[in-house]
C-alpha cells in the first residue's frame, strides 16, 4: 500500500528581495515562512512508514538553524520561493531514507506557496 506522511508546522523568519522588480520587492522586506515535509512510500503489514520523530531535529539542524533571521539573499542565487523549496530540499534529502519520495509545501504568505517533490 502506498502513503504519504506529513508533519507541518516548521516556521523561520528571513527576509530577502529582488533588486531588479520594479515595485515595492526590490527593497529588502522579511517573511514568516512556514513550511510542511512530506514523505511518500510503500509500506508492507504493519508498522510505521517512517518515525517522524526524527524529523524535527533533522529540520532544526539543516535548516531552521540556517535561515532563520538571515537574508536570504546572501544563501540563496536566486531568493525566488522556488529556490527557497529547492534548497531545503536538497538540506533534508539525506536524511530522509532513499526509498521514499520527498516533498515540500512552503508558504511565504497565508496566500502564496509552492510545492516541492523534488528532482
Amino acid at each position: 500500500m502506498r502513503f504519504r506522511l506529513g508533519k507541518t508546522g516548521f516556521r523561520f523568519n528571513a527576509l530577502h528581495s529582488f533588486p531588479g522588480d520594479a515595485g515595492y520587492d526590490r527593497h529588502p522586506h522579511g517573511h514568516d515562512y512556514e513550511f510542511s515535509v512530506m514523505v511518500e512510500g510503500t509500506r508492507e503489514g504493519a508498522g510505521m512508514l517512517y518515525d517522524l520523530r526524527g524529523l524535527k531535529p533533522l529540520v532544526e539542524r539543516e535548516v531552521i538553524a540556517r535561515l532563520d533571521h538571515q537574508d536570504l539573499d546572501g544563501i540563496l542565487p536566486e531568493p525566488s520561493l522556488e529556490s527557497l523549496a529547492v534548497w531545503i530540499w536538497e538540506r533534508l534529502r539525506p536524511g530522509i531514507p532513499g526509498e521514499l519520495a520527498l516533498g515540500l509545501t512552503v508558504w511565504e504568505t497565508r496566500s502564496l506557496y509552492v510545492e516541492f517533490w523534488g528532482k
